[in-house]
């Protein structure tokens, strides 16, 4: 007798289950797309459709899913190939943050250029242990990938120090400390700047970071400016 009230509270069970997903899926379809959303390039359009190292362990299926429960204000932690879970952080016309793993993420900024829109992408790696370094990629409207150095100024080490006349430590006493700096760049739902922070003090020398950190800014801010990001003076 009780076998079969298992039985009978478990089709129950899966019967409100896929009822409430389908459901679900029902709304995500009605609702329409926030303003600005229906443009044929969008962050969420990019992320649909980017095919990169960054996102090979979320299948573009998974990806439509995550936004379709993001329309409905629900936080969708998707599973991914490497059997972890991936989720989004945010989502506008232009701009868009995916949680991939525990120690990465990816924003996808889109930029206005001279003839037409482009897609940059921050792809950030590091966690409390591993110092936090981007890669930074640039997509036209055909995603195809375009060169880096056409549309960004990447900040050198001395753009992160302000240094006072007549200081006993040197630039290039600071070079010698870090030859191999890591950089973490995000980007801003808001406006087209890009913050840029120098992430090396998990790496180098204890001693050597403590005379580096009396000289390091908290972050060096890029403009976007007729199709290229520069350091704003």
């Amino acid at each position: 007798m009780r076998y079969s009230i298992r039985k009978k509270n478990k089709r129950i069970f899966r019967f409100y289950h896929w009822s409430t997903l389908l459901l679900v899926s029902a709304f995500a379809i009605s609702v329409p797309k926030a303003h600005g959303e229906d443009s044929i390039f969008t962050a969420r359009s990019v992320f649909e459709k980017l095919n990169c190292s960054a996102l090979e362990i979320l299948p573009p299926s998974t990806r439509m899913d995550m936004l379709d429960y993001w329309d409905v204000d629900s936080i969708y932690k998707a599973s991914n190939v490497m059997e972890g879970l991936s989720w989004l952080e945010s989502v506008n016309p232009t701009f868009l943050k995916v949680r991939i793993t525990n120690v990465s993420n990816l924003e996808i900024k889109i930029l206005p250029d001279k003839k037409e829109l482009l897609a940059m992408t921050l792809y950030t790696v590091g966690d409390s242990i591993q110092s936090e370094d981007t890669q930074v990629m640039f997509y036209n409207q055909d995603m195809e990938l375009l060169p880096v150095e056409k549309h960004i100024e990447m900040p050198q080490l001395k753009d992160f120090f302000d240094i006072p006349k007549g200081s006993a430590t040197k630039m290039k006493e600071i070079e010698q400390m870090i030859p191999f700096p890591t950089i973490a760049i995000t980007a801003n739902s808001q406006n087209d700047d890009i913050e840029a922070r120098l992430t090396v003090e998990k790496y180098i020398n204890e001693d050597d970071w403590n005379i580096a950190k009396l000289f390091v800014k908290p972050s060096v801010t890029l403009e976007w400016n007729k199709g290229k990001y520069k350091i704003k003076k």
